[in-house]
């Protein structure tokens, strides 16, 4: 049995027994773990109200060699994010950045993934612009980092640079748009018609966006067809839960 001391957030949290606590974290060090925090759920817990999800923390634990399960022993808080509940919308979009760590994030410690992680919740708790520009932008960062970048250049058909202005549609099986010459032979269900300034608003969120806090023109398109890429590229066809609940709070 290790002893473990890492950089952690906290990404989710489950009632376990009547005192106590699993957390699923993401470590620097480490990648994704799952740890017991024993006796959290007691008034006078030595853990106190720190064990929160979005919280940031250095994380003591005993590793068991082939188990998944781990002993959490001290958690030493460097930010905690209570604020996000606060406000439903800044809430549900850390909810979507979590759960996308949570369910995609690689076996492998990925230390850009987790400080990006960190700069996302970050800036959903800061941000004093739009909320929704805000999340579209952070969580593409995070799709982007793990590999699943849309084509938005280049037709993924035929591999033609296409101009901003030419209509096209975007091609959820193939991961990027479709020029006009090409449509005629990507009859599917997973396209989707994109205007220009959806188009040139989707090129600016895959680079990173601005990050000025202005509302897109495209907002509800972009909420749309990520929601509907994520679904189709990393999660089986469903939507991601975190879709639902900003869905309800945005219309």
């Amino acid at each position: 049995m290790a002893l473990v001391t890492t950089l952690a957030t906290i990404l989710k949290t489950y009632e376990y027994s009547e005192t106590s606590k699993i957390l699923r974290l993401l470590t620097r060090d480490h990648g994704l773990c799952s740890v017991i925090a024993k006796g959290a759920r007691r008034p006078k817990s030595r853990f106190g109200g720190l064990l929160e999800p979005f919280t940031d923390g250095v994380a003591t634990f005993y590793a068991r060699e082939g188990r998944e399960l781990h002993t959490l022993s001290v958690f030493e808080l460097r930010r905690e994010r209570q604020a996000l509940g606060g406000e439903l919308t800044r809430y549900a979009g850390a909810g979507l950045l979590t759960e996308i760590a949570l369910r995609f994030a690689p076996a492998a410690p990925d230390t850009e993934l987790f400080d990006q992680l960190g700069r996302g919740l970050d800036r959903l708790l800061e941000e004093r612009g739009d909320l929704e520009t805000a999340m579209l932008e952070e969580t593409w960062k995070l799709i982007v980092h793990l590999g699943f970048a849309p084509n938005t250049e280049r037709c993924c058909l035929c591999d033609r640079s296409v101009t901003i202005g030419e209509r096209i549609q975007f091609d959820l099986m193939g991961g990027g748009i479709i020029c006009r010459r090409c449509q005629p032979l990507a009859k599917n269900l997973s396209l989707r018609q994109l205007s220009s300034t959806a188009r040139a608003e989707l090129s600016t969120l895959v680079r990173g966006g601005r990050g000025d806090g202005r509302p897109l023109e495209s907002a509800r398109v972009q909420r749309d067809l990520l929601r509907d890429f994520v679904a189709y590229h990393l999660a089986d066809h469903q939507p991601l839960n975190s879709f639902r609940f900003l869905e309800e709070r945005l219309g």
